[in-house]
């Protein structure tokens, strides 16, 4: 039991350093390509990474098939021919998406966007590959495979950018086309680390290919309601940032899109927790499951809360450091708080619903969801024609979301969730009004109080059981 606390624990360490190094990488890439591109380029850039998002669409739900199947299984018990002849109709059917998508790609008019969709194309395989042995790391617990890899890319990004700095100073021109090419060539160069890394289960004698086309295409039909479920996830998310490409100018959607850029720099901290969760989960007894629910969500959401801190220095920031995306503030403010329940929703509930095993459930709750947030979006957009109405919206949408899927646990763990609800309902209307303050000094320091009041007239309790554990390991 000790040896697998270590485990969790060192597994933790390991993913949230990678993160750390992710997150500065997020902060080099968010402040500075934003400052040596135009406006309009950096909108284009945008564009990119926000189809980006949903490249998972082509794994047709064959690793998340994986996943659900192999989940707690050891690297050495691996069937080895047979995830052989898995990863060669994986690389092919990537192959043929890259493919038809390029062929696709020409028909565009735009130019930008021709390059654009040509490179998303050329991501599908890389990305997607990339994704493959991920999960193969963490469902086999080989979380310091992921995290060393993670850093390499924050590197590889972090030197790229610089270098384009230190160009844009010397008077050359900066292009979002040079940065997607590098971009790109990253994800390839990982993607082949991890071929060389994981040879073991790609190189040698493989399974009859013919043969194993039936059981990809179980894999597929077991992992498609947890594909389309995280999909559906990504598109509730995204989709506020998609009627806004749509329906409004580059120029715009850059302003938008540079509003979600900041809040990527919390939802990657997020991940180090979602990355080792699941398998975890998946070793844990039921009531074990039931008793740390809550726990996790109030983990979660005070986290969140705390960094919502955040919004006020950086406030500061960008009215000095790049004063032309002053109006991404507002977008910001707004959907920041939504983070709190998006993450709950997304690391802790979701991971829960796949270790029961109702990940059709939730993927079911989730389309709903999603049918509402298109409603609420173009609802928004026809009332008021404003971007920051379309956040609102989008805001609202993220609360019945939580409301819904959590219902499931309320029922199934007889959980009462009033205390948990009430207290994000607090917090979300406090930022709301103290972040309406001008002087952003002082409203720091009303937040910091308001956030420490809050959760020590909710959580207490827990507060207490973390001290005395602190001062019995210190005895």
């Amino acid at each position: 039991m000790k040896k697998n606390t270590k485990t969790i624990i060192r597994n933790i360490l390991s993913v949230t350093m990678s993160n750390i190094t992710t997150i500065f990488a997020g902060v080099v890439v968010g402040f500075i390509i934003p400052k040596i591109f135009t406006v309009e380029d950096y909108g284009f850039y945008k564009v990119f990474t926000l189809y980006i998002t949903y490249i998972g669409f082509f794994s047709l739900g064959i690793i998340d098939g994986i996943v659900l199947k192999f989940g707690g299984y050891d690297y050495d018990k691996l069937n080895k021919p047979k995830f052989r002849s898995y990863f060669i109709i994986y690389l092919i059917i990537h192959i043929f998406f890259t493919l038809i998508i390029i062929i696709i790609s020409f028909l565009f008019s735009s130019e930008e966007y021709k390059f654009i969709f040509v490179f998303i194309a050329l991501n599908i395989t890389s990305m997607n590959l990339l994704g493959y042995f991920q999960q193969i790391s963490q469902i086999t617990q080989r979380h310091s495979e992921y995290s060393i890899r993670k850093i390499v890319q924050s590197i590889l990004t972090i030197a790229s950018v610089l270098i384009l700095l230190f160009a844009f100073n010397l008077g050359v021109e900066s292009d979002y086309r040079i940065y997607i090419i590098i971009t790109v060539a990253i994800n390839y160069f990982l993607a082949i680390w991890y071929i060389v890394r994981y040879r073991e289960i790609i190189l040698g004698r493989f399974d009859n290919l013919i043969k194993t086309v039936p059981e990809i295409m179980n894999l597929s039909i077991t992992g498609f309601p947890l594909l389309f479920a995280n999909l559906s996830s990504t598109l509730i998310l995204t989709l506020d940032r998609q009627f806004i490409s749509i329906l409004f100018s580059t120029s715009i959607y850059a302003y938008y899109a540079f509003a979600y850029s900041m809040l990527s720099l919390v939802t990657v901290a997020t991940s180090a927790i979602s990355r080792v969760l699941y398998p975890t989960l998946k070793r844990t007894t039921l009531d074990t499951l039931k008793e740390n629910y809550s726990k996790l969500i109030v983990v979660m959401t005070s986290f969140v809360f705390a960094s919502l801190a955040s919004y006020f220095p950086l406030s500061i920031f960008i009215n000095w450091y790049l004063p032309s995306y002053n109006s991404s503030l507002e977008i910001f403010r707004v959907i920041f708080p939504g983070l709190a329940i998006s993450s709950s929703i997304i690391v802790v509930m979701h991971n829960y619903y796949k270790t029961l095993g109702d990940s059709f459930l939730y993927f079911k709750k989730t389309i709903v969801v999603l049918c509402f947030s298109v409603i609420s979006n173009f609802v928004a957009f026809k009332l008021f024609k404003s971007p920051i109405a379309i956040s609102w919206a989008s805001i609202i949408t993220m609360l019945l979301w939580y409301l819904y899927v959590e219902s499931y646990f309320v029922k199934k763990f007889k959980y009462n969730n009033i205390k948990n609800t009430s207290y994000i309902l607090i917090m979300m209307a406090s930022f709301y009004i103290i972040s309406t303050i001008s002087n952003h000094y002082i409203a720091l320091l009303i937040y910091i109080s308001c956030f420490l009041v809050v959760n020590y007239l909710f959580y207490r309790e827990v507060l207490y059981g973390f001290w005395n554990n602190v001062i019995r390991r210190r005895n």
